[in-house]
């Protein structure tokens, strides 16, 4: 039972209190909602705990890898992202790129045990506002989260110390803390490369797992030129890599371009594709490995700045397997024979050029081109620089030993006479041995040799005259079977053209 006072306050046994009942229609602080992506789940349960300790904070999902973290955004919406640096062993680019496509005003605080600080300028470019490391004590982990939501960016000390120019304009204008204390932004200075008209060639075979990595990275660390164009050209893979090249063009549709040729041509023909669709004022070429950071194709473009034609890269330490080494030795030595090569430089896949020695590139029309040969003979004006050369980053390599071998043939043979100069040397010398010799000389071993040296040398002249033969018959350089992109029902028929045409190779 209770009574109602004269002021309208109810009373009685249940009551609450006046002072309760104004406290229960005070609204409360709305929480800020953080998702957790991290694939140690010790880690992530630990996160997990420290978050919803925080009164104005609460975890709205927890994930281990990229696609449930994207189910989990979009079931929560949450204010702020806190990601692991690398997930399932690649980096967190794609997700923090898909997730800030779906809500630009997402806030990303990235976390990461590495120490090489150019994953903090990739993350900064991918629209991260924190990048900090695990070890951090937890109150800095939190501190960082609640400047980033304040807006501010918050990184490492050792991260911002390490911040290329590209990311110091991004931060430039806002506040930025480190882990000790607030620091103003340096002032960026003007990369010599801006403005330009960029094209980067990738020969693409059998490597999907790579591709997204590769052209992310790749967009995010070219912001600067004025028109960036990325050419993928798919040299007959097989495992599916041509999907992925069509995905890469749908994604960046603004500056991922895809050719796909009909068949496997070779490395060195699917270059020239990409170079013969190339527009830009500098042609970059690289392999598909991520061997190349893309982060390094801005110190290429910084050295043919300085007035070059033509930059090669070099390596303090190369990640290729022996043979490679071994093969690429005497192809660097072969080439200081037969084109001339400048003893010091190193014929490296990583390389730019200009757009007059991309014209004079584009002139060669042969079956087998060997690029290289036709930079080394368009211009002189050469220069080399030091990048850095990773593990693979995924997939097998495509170069064999049967296959190294062969491109030392094309190189040696195909833009060289000095075969035919041994080939006259050798017969000269068979001619005086013989002379001098016979009458001493009359065992088997000796005549077989003779012979066995003739037919080496009747070989070599041969394969001068297939390759007469090739050209006179306009063996095309490449095919190119598709450009551009296609719609998902299109991609299901070039599937089923490519499986048409290994059938009737097969029969």
């Amino acid at each position: 039972m209770r009574a109602e006072p004269l002021d309208g306050t109810l009373v009685g046994l249940n009551a609450p209190s006046t002072n309760a009942s104004h406290a229960s229609l005070t609204p409360q602080p709305a929480k800020h909602r953080v998702l957790v992506v991290d694939d140690h789940a010790v880690v992530r349960r630990g996160l997990v705990t420290l978050i919803n300790e925080q009164p104005d904070l609460e975890v709205s999902g927890d994930s281990s890898n990229e696609a449930d973290a994207i189910f989990a955004f979009r079931q929560s919406v949450p204010d702020l992202l806190l990601v692991d640096w690398s997930l399932k062993q690649r980096d967190s680019v794609g997700l923090i790129v898909t997730l800030l496509r779906e809500k630009p005003d997402l806030k990303v605080l990235v976390l990461s045990i590495h120490d090489e600080m150019t994953h903090a300028d990739l993350a900064i470019h991918a629209g991260a506002r924190g990048y900090i490391m695990k070890r951090e004590a937890g109150e800095k982990i939190v501190d960082g989260i609640k400047a980033v939501l304040s807006g501010a960016y918050y990184l490492s000390q050792r991260a911002f110390d390490s911040l290329s120019e590209d990311s110091l304009k991004r931060v430039s204008g806002n506040k930025v803390t480190t882990s000790s204390a607030a620091v103003a932004p340096r002032d960026p200075v003007r990369e010599p490369f801006s403005g330009w008209a960029v094209s980067v060639v990738v020969p693409v075979f059998n490597s999907r797992e790579t591709l997204p990595r590769l052209c992310d990275q790749l967009v995010l660390e070219l912001t600067e030129v004025e028109q960036l164009q990325i050419i993928l050209v798919d040299d007959g893979s097989s495992d599916g890599s041509a999907q992925v090249c069509a995905e890469m063009r749908a994604r960046y549709p603004s500056c991922v371009e895809f050719l796909q040729l009909a068949r496997n041509f070779g490395e060195h023909n699917a270059v020239m594709a990409g170079i013969k669709h190339a527009t830009g004022d500098f042609c970059v070429v690289m392999d598909d490995d991520l061997q190349n950071p893309p982060s390094e194709v801005k110190v290429l473009l910084r050295q043919v700045a300085l007035g070059f034609d033509l930059v090669y890269s070099r390596y303090r330490k190369r990640r290729h397997p022996l043979y490679r080494r071994l093969g690429s030795r005497l192809q660097n030595w072969t080439a200081c024979l037969a084109l001339g090569k400048p003893s010091g430089l190193y014929l490296s896949s990583f390389k730019v050029f200009s757009s007059r020695v991309m014209r004079e590139v584009c002139r060669y029309d042969g079956p087998e081109p060997y690029l290289d040969a036709i930079l080394l003979r368009a211009t002189a004006n050469i220069s080399t620089v030091e990048c850095l050369h990773r593990e693979r980053g995924g997939g097998r390599s495509g170069y064999t030993l049967r296959k190294l071998i062969g491109l030392w043939c094309r190189m040696f043979v195909g833009f060289s006479i000095w075969p035919v100069r041994l080939v006259a040397l050798g017969g000269l010398l068979l001619c005086v041995t013989g002379a001098y010799l016979q009458p001493a000389v009359q065992s088997g071993a000796a005549v077989w040799g003779a012979r066995g040296a003739t037919l080496f040398l009747l070989a070599l002249v041969g394969e001068y005259i297939g390759r007469i033969h090739l050209l006179l018959h306009a063996s095309p350089q490449f095919v190119i079977r598709h450009r551009g992109l296609r719609s998902a029902v299109d991609l299901a028929g070039v599937q089923r053209e490519m499986n048409a045409a290994q059938r009737h190779e097969t029969l």
